[in-house]
């Protein structure tokens, strides 16, 4: 793994530093001097190895260099495919009377567009990311599905039982933004009626902070612009709620399964993780009524969330970083065989 820089609890013989370890400081006061280099070394090292594992912002450059020494290339995909995104943006931005807010440009677009017709294979890590792929024209072949994953050396706590509470506490965690509908699970938080709090850890974009001013005041809505300790922050809450428009497949979702939280989420949210009705419920974003029954449903049932939220622990075990790399090796080699 070719890396600018990295901690020094990280090092181990996997790991090439790009940047000398004096040199760092210096490096860094560059915004793309680190990748500059980092990639560099990459070209430098290629020819040593016999497969090609590139993150989604490695340059186009980059990516031509690697084709031309005709090496597989397998490019980890985080989120669905830009064309998508942008569309699915736009439209929630329109929704709200608000210009686009993201950094989607069509000169990105067109760059990934580029660098699809270049590599050998996309790592896909939700159902939902495969099909914006397909719908972008790339061949069946080229799409691999696998997931993300977490690690439970960052939650030592993570089995712990929540505190006894006569009010329910429902969890949103990460960017509270429009692409994951902060606004839309506000919305809905209001209609619902609930006896209890919906907790938001995250820091908020201006165009939620604006157009859900009012909802932020409630007295049951509690916001935070950062959590000191994640794993707390799950720990107090009775389920998690994630109404995501756009997206890949959460770390927040395996995290908050692992600590055995009940998941209502989108299907972009779910991830493909969550199993609607098993770990969770999964519902379309936009429909409000459809949320407030849901918010509903689950806090008035301790024995669904019980039920809901032991399944969700179990199958998080599934999804360690150290099962997820072993999967991915797995399909690494078998593509291979089959070239």
């Amino acid at each position: 793994m070719v890396v600018p820089s990295c901690d020094r609890s990280c090092r181990n013989s996997n790991i090439v530093e790009a940047i000398p370890s004096l040199l760092t400081n210096l490096y860094y006061r560059s915004p793309t001097a680190p990748k500059i280099k980092a990639e560099k070394r990459f070209l430098k090292d290629i020819k040593n190895f016999d497969v090609a594992y590139l993150w989604p912002a490695i340059s186009l450059d980059t990516v031509k260099s690697v084709n031309k020494q005709s090496k597989p290339i397998f490019w980890e995909r985080v989120n669905t495919c830009q064309k998508q995104a942008k569309s699915i943006l736009d439209d929630a931005y329109s929704r709200l009377e608000l210009q686009p807010q993201h950094t989607i440009t069509p000169e990105k677009i067109k760059t990934e567009e580029q660098k699809l017709k270049l590599v050998d294979f996309l790592f896909c890590p939700s159902p939902a990311v495969v099909k914006s792929f397909q719908e972008a024209g790339v061949p069946e072949e080229k799409l691999v599905l696998t997931t993300e994953g977490w690690s439970p050396s960052r939650f030592p706590n993570y089995q712990s039982q929540k505190p006894a509470s006569e009010e329910v506490n429902v969890l949103f965690l990460g960017f509270a933004c429009v692409r994951k509908g902060t606004h839309l699970l506000l919305q809905a938080w209001e209609r619902a009626g609930i006896k209890g709090k919906l907790t938001i850890f995250g820091s908020l974009e201006p165009a939620i902070a604006h157009t859900c001013s009012h909802l932020l005041k409630r007295p049951d809505v509690v916001h935070f612009d950062y959590a000191l300790d994640y794993s707390s922050a799950y720990r107090q809450a009775d389920f998690f709620a994630f109404p995501s428009l756009e997206e890949g497949s959460a770390l927040v979702i395996y995290e908050a399964m692992a600590h055995g939280l009940p998941i209502l989420a989108s299907p972009m949210g779910g991830g493909g993780v969550v199993r609607d009705g098993v770990e969770g419920i999964i519902l379309p974003p936009y429909d409000t009524d459809a949320w407030v029954e849901a918010l509903r449903k689950l806090s008035n049932s301790p024995d669904l969330r019980a039920k809901m939220g032991a399944a969700a622990r179990q199958r998080a075990l599934e999804f360690t970083w150290q099962k997820v790399a072993a999967r991915r090796g797995e399909q690494i080699r078998q593509k291979m065989q089959a070239k």
